[in-house]
């Protein structure tokens, strides 16, 4: 179908908004930023924390993949950099920055849904999503890079979508789009993938028999022209500044080997749908991943029986989510947040489609009789997802909210800066063996070592040996004042098959010739086993403080459960 296929409505192709869609589009706005404000007051996490640590590091000059190391591409830093240039570093400003792009995917969503399946399913993805960006399960609440992410990506489909008729600039912003994404993280290489197929799919069909494959080539130019000139530049600009080797083997090679998984390539497709360490990731928006599923099922329907392009696109965008979300191997929870504006975008549409069903059934079915269904259907998804959230989100205090997700890592790792604070001083330099980086935001000590997380010297990590290696040689350069030392290194524990002896005999020489015995210890609050110690240097002792952080100060073991 050439023009833009209405699904459920007759004006879905119309480009005027009535007042009624800004009073909808400024309702999901409200309800987005009051579910959002439910979480501002958490503590940041550690990725969060990192990203603004290095941005400000960049800010003084630091050099990354030199001067500070981390395996993600560029473009993460360079926007908490710049924003922290404008407006400060206070985790209130990336709270608000998360706000911002989300309602920018608002209005993006909204363009999506309006050109397949018309203004009542637009309306519906709105407000979906609203409900949804800040769902828990995914830590949707936060401000990772996620979000950012879905923003481009969203911008790139819709870009596409409108400019399906006639290639042009149109496809040239989508594919810019992408490319920034790209820097964000390399995995929306998948999107651009498909994007690329949909666009070339798009110019042939919609072009005069004998232009079909000039115009699928001058599409697929406009598409492919941002990208190629933002990589070429990077890998200029990395190469001029000396700097290309270790700009590949941090955000290509390292993120190879990361990507690794003791099961098959496709296994990790079966265990998107049954993550191990984090089962209850499906839980605050149950209803949406049910009905996003439904939804796309219904959209290979549309896209097989009737050819719509535009179906197709919401299908791919789907199929692109999911798919960068499982080629890491990793799951953690706020890899999944790419799939919630596709699921809202699919569940939508798919409402939709079942409304248009109910509709074209025979005996004619009155128009009174398919509103009601179609305000029914609404309805039931509606309160459905409302009753999750709030259970999961709106109903918790903050602790409650990621006690699930993560421990209670976020706030032990603003009550551990604090205790380095107290007993350091601004200038002197601490060291985390662990990647617990809020320990350096919260507290505002300057990593010792370029590297703010230990993920790239771990073994198994290749070349991990050889960042260790340096490493060590940035710490017997300056030995930090304080070292915080967390068992979470299989390298250093003798049960694992991971257990390196010559890394673990080079770390204990180095400890044994510039610290002393332990001066603070904490423990599990269950087991009581030891998570962490921490070390002086013998020539700056620092006050005896207690370093036993209990979690009852902030909810017990479980919520409202005393350990």
């Amino acid at each position: 179908m050439d023009a833009p296929t209405d699904i459920a409505l007759k004006d879905a192709g119309q480009v005027r908004r009535s007042w009624i869609e800004w009073v909808w589009l400024g309702l999901a706005g409200v309800v987005l930023i009051l579910f959002r404000l439910h979480a501002f007051d958490l503590p940041l996490e550690t990725d969060e924390c990192n990203y603004i640590y290095i941005g400000g590091r960049l800010l003084d000059g630091d050099r990354l993949y030199i001067d500070v190391w981390d395996h993600q591409p560029f473009g993460v830093f360079a926007l908490f950099a710049g924003v922290i240039a404008l407006f400060g570093d206070g985790p209130e400003v990336f709270r608000w920055l998360a706000v911002v792009f989300s309602l920018v995917s608002i209005l993006l969503i909204n363009g999506i849904v309006r050109l397949t399946a018309g203004r009542v399913a637009a309306g519906a993805a709105v407000l979906l999503f609203a409900i949804s960006s800040a769902d828990p399960g995914t830590a949707g609440e936060g401000c990772n890079r996620e979000i950012y992410m879905n923003t481009l990506i969203l911008a790139a489909w819709l870009f596409a979508l409108r400019s399906s008729s006639k290639p042009g600039w149109g496809f040239f912003l989508s594919g810019c789009a992408l490319a920034v994404g790209s820097c964000i993280k390399t995995i929306l290489a998948v999107h651009w993938l498909l994007l690329a197929v949909w666009i070339a799919v798009t110019a042939w069909q919609r072009a005069a028999r004998r232009r079909r494959t000039r115009s699928a080539l001058t599409a697929l130019g406009f598409f492919a022209a941002g990208p190629i000139v933002l990589w070429l530049a990077t890998f200029g600009y990395y190469a001029a500044t000396q700097r290309f080797g270790e700009f590949i083997d941090a955000v290509f090679l390292f993120n190879l080997s990361y990507s690794e998984s003791p099961e098959s390539f496709f296994a990790r497709f079966a265990r998107f749908f049954a993550p191990q360490r984090h089962p209850f990731i499906f839980d605050s928006a149950f209803p949406l991943w049910i009905g996003g599923g439904i939804g796309s099922v219904l959209l290979i329907f549309v896209t097989a029986l009737r050819r719509n392009l535009n179906a197709l696109a919401a299908l791919l965008l789907v199929l692109g989510s999911y798919l960068a979300t499982c080629l890491p191997a990793r799951f953690w929870p706020h890899y999944y947040y790419l799939l919630v504006p596709a699921m809202t975008i699919s569940l939508s549409i798919g409402l939709a489609v079942c409304v248009e069903m109910l509709a074209s059934r025979p005996p004619h079915v009155p128009s009174t009789v398919r509103k009601a269904v179609s305000l029914c259907l609404f309805a039931i998804v509606f309160a459905a997802l409302l009753t999750t959230e709030y259970k999961h989100y709106l109903s918790q205090p903050p602790f409650g909210i990621t006690v699930t997700r993560y421990n209670s890592r976020d706030f032990w790792g603003r009550a551990q800066s604090e205790n380095v604070r107290r007993v350091t001083e601004p200038g002197d330099e601490v060291f985390v063996y662990s990647n617990e980086a809020e320990i350096y935001y919260y507290s505002k000590r300057r990593c010792a070592s370029r590297y703010t997380m230990i993920t790239g010297i771990r073994a198994g990590v290749d070349p991990g040996n050889r960042r260790r290696a340096t490493m060590m040689e940035e710490l017997r350069e300056d030995p930090p004042r304080l070292i915080m030392v967390l068992f979470d290194d299989p390298a250093f524990d003798r049960s694992s098959p991971q257990f390196d002896e010559v890394a673990f005999s080079d770390w204990q020489a180095f400890l044994n010739a510039h610290y002393g015995e332990p001066v603070g210890w904490d423990f599990n609050d269950r087991t009581r086993e030891p998570i962490m110690f921490v070390l002086a240097r013998k020539d700056q002792p620092i006050e005896k403080i207690n370093w036993d952080w209990d979690r009852k100060e902030v909810g017990g073991w479980n919520l409202g459960e005393e350990h």
